[in-house]
Parts: C-alpha cells; sequence; structure tokens
C-alpha cells in the first residue's frame, strides 16, 4: 500500500514537473499550436490586404517579452517592402508595420546607413588606420519631416520622406551631404593640439579611401586605469565640419568647439536638475 502511495505520488510530482516546464516553454518560446494560429492569421491578412503584391511570410518568431508573434513580411522584388505583423497568441492581429516601416521611407534610411555604416567600419577596423579607436562608427543623418526645423536636429540631415522606395543612391554623395563619424580615442596626451593632429589625420585617412563625410563628434580622453576610472580631462568637438578640418587655424577651431561642447553639456545638465526639482 506504501509503495502505491509512493508511486501515484511521483506520478503526480512527475506530471506537475512536465506541466510546469511546459508552462516556461511556452512562456519563453510560444508553442506550435499558436504558433500556427499566428501563421494562419499573417497569411490571411497578406490575401486580404495585400493581394496585388509579392509578399511573403519570412519567419514567425515568439517574443517572450512582449507575449506575442511577430511575422516578418518582405518583398521578392522591392528591397525596401519588408515589415512585421504582430499577433497575439491567440490569432489575433495587433499592428501592421507596413505603413511605419515601409510607406514612411525607415526601410530605405535604414539600408543607406547600413550600406554606409559598413565603410566607415571598414576604415576604422583596417590595420592602415593610424588610431586604434575605443569607439568609431558613422551615421548619415536622416530626420523625420515633423522634426525639420527642431533645433536639436542638425540643419544638414536629410528628410526620410524625400527618399525613393528602393532608390539607388551614391553613399559617398549622401555622405558628403549628411554622414557624420562619431569616434572616441583613447590618449596618453589630451590636448587641444593633439586633437586638432587626429581630427586631421583622420579626414587624410578618408580622403584617401574615398569616404565621404559632412562633420563629426571627436571626443580624446585619456585611457582607463587598471580599477576602471579615468583621469579627469578630455577634449572635444560636436558636429566639427569638414569644410573646417584644415590646418590653418584648426587648434582654434578645436578649442571653439570643445568650449561649446562643454557650455552645451552644463547647460543640458542644469536643465535635468530643475526638471527634477519640479
Amino acid at each position: 500500500m506504501k509503495k502505491k502511495i509512493l508511486k501515484t505520488v511521483a506520478a503526480i510530482i512527475s506530471i506537475v514537473l512536465v506541466v510546469g516546464v511546459c508552462i516556461i516553454a511556452n512562456a519563453f518560446m510560444g508553442n506550435p499550436i499558436s504558433k500556427h494560429i499566428a501563421t494562419n492569421t499573417a497569411e490571411k491578412h497578406l490575401e486580404e490586404k495585400y493581394s496585388d503584391r509579392d509578399f511573403e511570410i519570412e519567419k514567425v518568431i515568439y517574443d517572450f517579452k512582449g507575449g506575442y508573434y511577430h511575422a516578418f513580411i518582405k518583398s521578392q522584388s522591392s528591397t525596401d517592402s519588408h515589415f512585421t505583423l504582430l499577433i497575439d497568441m491567440w490569432g489575433n492581429l495587433g499592428t501592421d508595420n507596413y505603413e511605419n516601416d515601409v510607406l514612411t521611407g525607415w526601410n530605405t534610411a535604414n539600408r543607406l546607413g547600413d550600406e554606409y555604416r559598413e565603410k566607415v567600419d571598414a576604415i576604422i577596423d583596417s590595420q592602415s588606420f593610424p588610431y586604434a579607436v575605443d569607439i568609431g562608427f558613422g551615421d548619415i543623418e536622416f530626420i523625420p519631416a515633423e522634426y525639420e526645423n527642431d533645433p536639436s536636429v542638425p540643419d544638414y540631415a536629410i528628410i526620410i520622406e524625400d527618399l525613393k522606395l528602393d532608390g539607388k543612391y551614391d553613399i559617398n554623395e549622401l555622405g558628403s551631404k549628411a554622414g557624420k563619424l562619431t569616434v572616441y580615442l583613447d590618449d596618453e596626451t589630451v590636448s587641444y593640439e593633439r586633437l586638432a593632429e587626429v581630427i586631421l589625420e583622420t579626414k587624410k585617412t578618408f580622403d584617401g579611401a574615398n569616404v565621404k563625410f559632412y562633420a563629426l563628434d571627436f571626443v580624446l580622453e585619456y585611457p582607463k586605469n587598471e580599477d576602471g576610472t579615468i583621469k579627469e580631462g578630455r577634449v572635444e568637438v560636436r558636429d566639427f565640419l569638414y569644410a573646417d578640418i584644415c590646418e590653418e587655424g584648426m587648434i582654434e577651431r578645436v578649442k571653439a568647439s570643445d568650449e561649446a561642447a562643454k557650455a552645451y553639456y552644463a547647460e543640458q545638465d542644469a536643465q535635468k536638475y530643475l526638471d527634477e526639482q519640479k
């Protein structure tokens, strides 16, 4: 009798464990049934709304954080026509991101931005680049039309809505109009003279690789100590224009830009403090 009870208890515990594992797995990965339902919902939505387009489902993935499925949709003929559908575990369509991703121009902007970033990475990561940077990347400044007159937006940024879907663009031309480099460099010498020298050499390197940019943010600071701290003091420029990178008067322009950057951050800190006191 005792053995029978123990076997029953063990069986119950096993069942509970299996159910628990299934619940956990369902929470993190979804389940085949709900995934099948989500896929059917996506197929039906494409048929009803986009029957004239050559869209297809690339994959369906469960997002355990949000508790819904992402159905990734792509076009067979349009590079920039890809988007996601958000579908819950019961097959209810939540969000169709076609308009937000495709029609607004974001996908086109991201594609062009990625192409430019790859060109910049190839230079910064190459052995011929004269410095081992801590952080270095390039972006093309794109903005939605609604922020065109925002004072915090660079006046050289390209309006996303002006981009043509699947448009072929000269990346170097875009870079020369709206490309921006961001570089953080550790160096034992932190001074206006040193930063001016480094920026001039960086421009020379990019010119030699025929990769254009319009402006750059460049931060020169001391290397980290063994305990992870950094010696106080750094010099930087913000939105420093390519056109201003030349030897004559370079140190003075770097100094002026550094002072402007420090004033900007001080203003931001003061505003943050005031906001916190409200």
